[in-house]
């Protein structure tokens, strides 16, 4: 599996790891137009060709959770597997805020979770692990893994983008 998902290839908005030719895949088996996709899941159809499009936008973790639905698939298909935790946040059809308010735990706020999530906290407590895998339905080790999937694609982004600047220089 690949972690060399850098920061280039993150989408501008929505959920990371967003897989758009799963979308473009799925709207062809069912052959749905563009327009047929956007009134199912109640966006405009300009917005579903943005989905479609490699580098273009990422939906939200809720027209995620919409499009699985209506292509009788599991949100999981459309997520990449090397973004790490935000899949099963992004499966659960939640943003970073509403995640944090549903686990109640004080020691993961929307800071600290959102540096999990994002690489930035290399060290995943005993705790915090419990806490998500309970929520997530998934063991520690999965969260473990996919902890370690951000902290690595982090470290990666990184260090392209100072093999850039030397480049530049």
């Amino acid at each position: 599996m690949s972690v060399g998902l850098g920061l280039e290839s993150m989408p501008k908005s929505g959920v990371s790891g967003w897989k758009p030719s799963v979308l473009r895949a799925a709207r062809a088996a069912q052959d749905w137009s563009l327009t047929e996709v956007g009134e199912r899941i109640g966006i405009d159809r300009s917005l579903v060709g943005r989905y479609e499009k490699e580098g273009g936008s990422a939906p939200s973790p809720q027209v995620l959770r919409k499009l699985a639905e209506v292509f009788g698939v599991s949100p999981t298909e459309f997520i990449d597997d090397a973004v790490g935790l935000v899949k099963y946040r992004a499966v659960l059809g939640l943003s970073q805020g509403e995640l944090v308010d549903k686990l109640q735990d004080p020691d993961l706020t929307i800071q600290t979770y959102g540096r999990l999530e994002s690489g930035r906290t290399r060290k995943l407590r005993a705790a915090q692990a419990k806490t998500l895998a309970v929520f997530f339905g998934v063991s520690e080790d999965e969260v473990r893994a996919a902890h370690e999937r951000n902290v690595q694609r982090r470290q990666q982004a990184k260090a392209d983008e100072a093999a850039a600047s030397e480049r530049t220089t």
